[in-house]
């Protein structure tokens, strides 16, 4: 597919003047926003997904109903109809996208179900390829490899290595963070969202962790939630790693789950956020922006559901600031997204809920038009 010429530094809705031109078709990686025209996108595989090794502080974000896969059948293999079903789901997604003009890469194929130990400890197999948005984040033209606090998660990265080294070849930077030892330093017994700040939350800080799935990109601004699986010295360290141009701002959701902010999140254009109503804590940086409350979710109550809540209904993917792939059979959230002037891509993608995550969960858009402006803060011009 032919990439377009766009500017580095937008003259839409954003502040700063039009800068160096750039040629999509000679950069590995371009993406600032969640909702700029989007180019090419990493597509997930949940082939030879197994359940996760269980671990203490699994239990402040897997729902109940689903513990006893982790401590039961850690290493072993989803069920096979439903997985066989949720992986054609992610291959309808990439044609679908590729019939929106889009370029789509998948992860490499591995081996998840075998064991691996470190000196501190030992996990009977890994997880899956499905969710990239978990594990790398793009901030313009850098890929930043996350350091997660799940134990079999440890070696997840492996998938998408290959894809790694060619945006690096190619002049993308790569910044992955500090391996982790995940020792039990880490992990505490949460006191709940009354508790004091630094105790909520079942990471303490003994080291920088955090999920890429748990920050947000609008332009300049990176926005994060503190969360069971990423802690304050996490985000210095994505802070820290960004430098000044980006400023990162930690905001406070009403989610005593917390485990990646995009079920409670979802911005769609410049000054239009959609937002899960059970969650959401209005904050001044949103001031001057439409404020979508999503609709509860129509997955049917005994639908399995392993890792999350039916929430990521409202887990969306923005193509562009007019349009969005939403769940084909979300009908209430497709009537109220068409109402506020969205173009919705219907597709079928229940099955691929049951393991954790949606269409923004299993993407990892790598070129995007645009370029870095200021969209949040009394800096921003007009958003509309």
């Amino acid at each position: 597919m032919e990439r377009t010429r766009v500017w580095a530094d937008t003259t839409g809705p954003g502040t700063g003047t039009p800068g160096e031109e750039v040629d999509l078709s000679a950069v590995a990686l371009n993406s600032y926003t969640e909702w700029d025209p989007l180019r090419e996108v990493v597509v997930g595989s949940l082939s030879g997904g197994v359940f996760p090794s269980w671990q203490e502080s699994m239990a402040h974000t897997l729902p109940e109903s689903a513990w006893r896969h982790s401590k039961e059948e850690g290493g072993l293999p989803f069920p096979a109809a439903h997985l066989k079903a949720a992986e054609e789901e992610l291959d309808t997604l990439a044609e679908v996208l590729e019939a929106e003009g889009v370029s789509v890469v998948r992860p490499d194929a591995v081996n998840h179900a075998r064991p691996f130990r470190t000196p501190h400890w030992e996990s009977e197999g890994g997880l899956y390829a499905g969710m990239p948005r978990d594990h790398l984040m793009v901030v313009g033209d850098a890929v930043i490899e996350a350091p997660m606090s799940w134990r079999c998660r440890y070696h997840e990265g492996d998938a998408f290595r290959t894809l790694l080294k060619s945006w690096f070849r190619r002049g993308a930077r790569w910044m992955p963070a500090p391996r982790p030892q995940l020792t039990d330093e880490l992990y505490r017994t949460p006191g709940g969202m009354t508790a004091p700040e630094g105790e909520r939350w079942a990471v303490t800080e003994f080291e920088p962790v955090f999920d890429a799935a748990d920050f947000l990109r609008f332009g300049q601004d990176i926005v994060v939630q503190r969360s069971h699986v990423t802690n304050e010295f996490g985000i210095d360290w994505v802070r820290r790693a960004l430098g000044p141009e980006f400023t990162v701002s930690v905001i406070e959701t009403d989610d005593p789950h917390a485990m990646h902010i995009d079920a409670t999140l979802a911005p769609l254009a410049p000054g239009r956020l959609l937002v899960n109503p059970e969650r959401y804590v209005p904050h001044e940086m949103f001031d001057g922006w439409e404020i979508l409350p999503a609709p509860a979710p129509a997955l049917p109550s005994d639908w399995p559901m392993y890792f999350c809540s039916p929430w990521v209904s409202m887990n969306v993917l923005s193509l562009d600031p007019e349009t969005v792939v939403v769940e084909r059979q979300e009908q209430p959230l497709i009537d109220a997204l068409t109402a506020w002037g969205f173009r919705c891509v219907p597709v079928d993608f229940r099955h691929v809920y049951s393991f954790g995550g949606s269409f923004h969960c299993v993407t990892l858009d790598t070129v995007r038009e645009g370029g870095s402006a200021k969209y949040l803060g009394p800096e921003r011009s007009s958003t509309r």
